[in-house]
């Protein structure tokens, strides 16, 4: 039996709207170039998970007039935290709808759904319908099913980075409310805090997780732009070797690469590779990260906004604000 935390468990899924009649061209890349696994389909929606986790799906996409970030999911422990949880939210003002099993995605148990100030919608669930390991549960063979080698074939969802306008604003209620943990942030350029009077720099970014120390410090990314904007959602590969070949398959193929390709990103303490889809969908592969527990002695590590070119890329380290930019 696993030890009952309370709270927030992890990240459960993303659900993405694509402008695609009967995703015709989301699904093959999905799952023949990302390499990920339908598990069911329910009417224009398609449900996929990653080959090393255990729930029934990591990602829907749904076939829209406009493409969109629908919500993002994570799971609670049970109806005790759903309770807490809506009170709380309501409690600051933020409005709560409540949804039974299964009225709003197929497997998925009872839930509450809200925006957070950023605009953007999170649902907490208490339960998804568990479809298993792929390479099972007794004696089972740790590495890529033999049907996704030679596809980017990631072993789970990682993190969401979505923008705000008010990232300082959307952190607090994250932090405040939900029980977040900051592992890392970015603040304004201290020397201009000073000079202006300020007692420290504005948080301009920060990097947010519950309790899972395979995510590497994040599973929610905040940075700052326009309300109700995705960034871009990341995947996790086991090490920086897996990241240069997915790389050299994703070219391959013609997947547009974003600016920094595989590289050290310092903020997030990651090896990344970033790319698009052909609806403008930014993705992340990533391996490493800041691999931590939370404890009475955690502490944020800080990042100045005049490193930002070496907080993105280290090798580099030539800031880009372009990839700042929300992708959908």
């Amino acid at each position: 039996m696993g030890l009952k935390h309370r709270g927030i468990l992890g990240i459960g899924y993303v659900w993405l709207g694509l402008a695609d009649p009967r995703l015709a061209r989301a699904k093959p890349f999905y799952r023949d170039q990302l390499g990920m696994l339908e598990s069911q389909q329910d009417g224009h929606r398609s449900y996929l998970r990653c080959w090393h986790e255990h729930g029934l799906f990591n990602l829907v996409l749904e076939s829209t007039d406009q493409s969109q970030l629908v919500e993002t999911g994570f799971q609670v422990r049970d109806q005790q935290d759903l309770q807490h949880f809506q009170a709380a939210i309501e409690a600051v003002g933020i409005p709560v709808e409540p949804a039974p099993a299964n009225s709003v995605l197929k497997g998925l148990g009872d839930s509450i759904c809200f925006a957070i100030p950023g605009g953007q919608k999170l649902r907490l669930y208490a339960d998804m319908q568990q479809a298993g390991y792929v390479t099972g549960f007794e004696s089972p063979d740790w590495v890529t099913p033999r049907q996704l080698r030679g596809t980017a074939a990631p072993m789970f969802l990682n993190h969401v980075a979505l923008t705000s306008a008010d990232p300082a604003a959307t952190v607090e209620f994250l932090t405040q409310t939900l029980g977040f943990v900051i592992s890392e942030k970015i603040v304004s350029d201290t020397d201009s805090a000073a000079s202006s009077n300020q007692s420290g720099g504005e948080l301009r970014s920060a990097l947010l997780f519950r309790m899972a120390r395979e995510v590497g410090g994040q599973e929610l990314a905040i940075y700052p732009g326009k309300n109700n904007q995705l960034h871009h959602i990341a995947f996790t590969k086991e090490d920086p070797n897996d990241i240069m070949v997915v790389g050299t398959y994703l070219r391959q193929q013609g997947v547009n690469i974003d600016r920094y390709g595989p590289t050290k990103q310092s903020y997030g303490n990651t090896f990344s590779i970033h790319f698009f889809d052909e609806f403008g969908v930014r993705l992340e592969l990533c391996s490493g990260g800041r691999l931590t527990d939370t404890h009475p002695e955690f502490e944020a590590v800080t990042w100045d906004e005049s490193q930002l070119g070496k907080a993105l890329s280290y090798y580099s380290q030539e800031p880009d604000p372009a990839f700042l930019e929300h992708c959908l």
